[in-house]
């Protein structure tokens, strides 16, 4: 999957690898509904940050304005 134009990828943290700032990460979604806690680093053509964060439970997903890092 590409990102939009504008957007690109500035690394991924998960509770399983930590920060990785490569080309792949993994988040694994379980048949139960739970998935590795992660969260995606973005950033926009003007420096903007913005964070996708999955959840473990139920594998919910978030997006928000700014950097947000795990708890």
């Amino acid at each position: 999957m590409r990102l939009p134009e504008g957007l690109r990828l500035r690394e991924v943290e998960n509770t399983v690898d930590g920060r990785v700032a490569r080309d792949r990460a993994l988040t694994h979604f379980l048949p139960q509904g739970y998935a590795t806690p992660t969260w995606v680093h973005l950033e926009d053509d003007e420096g903007n940050p913005y964070t996708v964060v999955i959840r473990a439970l139920p594998g919910q997903v978030g997006i928000y304005d700014g950097r947000v890092d795990p708890d």
